[in-house]
């Protein structure tokens, strides 16, 4: 069902934008934390049951982090889609193409001003990059048919 406005809400792009964004904030810090707490392992010699549960613990709340990421970006990309046509879906793919592009070089500049990896720190938006490529053809498509 389509709704009369093909405006697609400032405040609703706002809204994404801040959640995308302390989601992805809160993945860097656990990252970060992860990595500051190995190196304290490494300097040990003997791990014990309690660090191995603290490993185990982080690695699961990050991919918890990362994996909401992605779905609070499908969830937005269906409601978009299905909500609206062309000129929201437009302005919808240039906030997350210039979010992602953000969340890139802050990455860049985090790896070089710390010993995390760009790979790591950028690894929440590669499939969400991909699906928005995706959507950008389906758009494409749609507009020439």
């Amino acid at each position: 069902m389509r709704i009369k406005s093909e405006k697609l809400s400032k405040l609703f792009l706002l809204i994404y934008s801040v959640i995308m964004l302390l989601f992805y904030c809160c993945y860097v810090f656990l990252e970060n934390y992860r990595l500051k707490q190995s190196q304290q392992w490494i300097s040990k010699n003997n791990l014990r049951e309690e660090d191995v549960n603290s490993i185990s613990q982080i690695g699961t709340w990050t991919t918890i982090i990362e994996t909401t990421f992605l779905i609070l970006f499908v969830i937005t990309i269906i409601f978009v889609v299905y909500r609206y046509q062309k000129t929201p879906i437009k302005h919808f793919i240039i906030l997350n193409a210039g979010l992602f592009a953000g969340i890139a070089l802050v990455s860049f500049v985090i790896s070089l001003t710390t010993s995390m990896l760009v790979g790591n720190l950028i690894q929440p938006v590669i499939i969400p990059t991909i699906l928005l490529a995706a959507l950008f053809v389906y758009r494409l498509w749609k507009t020439r048919n």
